[in-house]
């Protein structure tokens, strides 16, 4: 879960920089650990009786934990609720609760037969909720222009993540453009290129955040290349290092 959080703390301050916001390091950590036991509870509890309390408990109903992994869960969405003390209205309810609609829609994932557009569909609108809700959480009330950007840079980071779990997605019978072989890095830079000049015009700038999505691309090509060589939690330095030398590599056309 530290990791989790630590890399989720890395793209919502490089967020908050650009966004001219303060950055709120507990918001971030607890978003990240909420996020992680959501993804485990439904991982390995997601029945259609708790899908159903939960879409309750994000629609702001009643909900009666049933064992102890939902008790953290929703201990650690309590203190955030109380944390962000925002009204019913912001936009970062209306996101949360449709990034739970969409997580529910996802069990099709499980069925390798899913027609490409329904899973790009699916793909598109996970991200760009998850997304929303992050960066959210250091800005009240965000506008609709700076929500469709957001929700464009997910989909982005969303495929991103999709290319770097393809070997695990595999192994449990997830299914997604990666593991169906229709997803290069070579596609995902070129989305989110397109999408940084946008982030410049609305923002004024792009960087720092630029840089920690660079890092993650960069881990994900180093990953790819040696598998055996470096595990997912491979700290940033030694990834920025790995990448010089890659570049240099490039540049001479010798492997040192």
């Amino acid at each position: 879960m530290c990791e989790v959080c630590a890399t989720l703390c890395f793209l919502v301050s490089g967020y908050a920089a650009i966004a001219k916001v303060p950055f709120r390091a507990d918001l971030a950590v607890l978003g990240g650990a909420v996020a992680r036991v959501y993804d485990d509870l439904v991982d390995e509890y997601g029945d259609d009786d708790l899908l159903e309390r939960l879409s309750t408990l994000f629609a702001g109903g009643a909900f009666a934990p049933a064992n102890a992994v939902e008790r953290l869960l929703f201990a650690l969405y309590l203190e955030l609720a109380r944390r962000l003390g925002r009204s019913h209205d912001d936009p970062i309810n209306f996101a949360l609760a449709a990034l739970h609609e969409v997580q529910v829609r996802s069990q099709r994932q499980r069925d390798p037969t899913i027609p490409s557009p329904v899973l790009a569909e699916i793909t598109r609108a996970k991200g760009g909720h998850a997304l929303v809700v992050l960066f959210a959480l250091q800005r009240p009330a965000m506008g609709i222009r700076e929500l469709e950007l957001v929700r464009e840079l997910g989909e982005a980071l969303q495929l991103l993540d999709d290319y770097m779990d393809v070997a695990a997605d595999r192994k449990i019978g997830i299914t997604t453009s990666a593991t169906r072989g229709e997803l290069s890095l070579a596609h995902i830079c070129r989305q989110l290129r397109r999408l940084r000049p946008a982030l410049c015009d609305f923002y004024g700038r792009s960087q720092p955040l630029c840089g920690v999505i660079y890092v993650d691309l960069w881990g994900s090509f180093l990953r790819r290349r040696w598998p055996s060589r470096l595990a997912a939690g491979t700290p940033a330095r030694v990834l920025v290092s790995l990448a010089r030398k890659w570049a240099r590599v490039r540049r001479t056309g010798a492997d040192r």
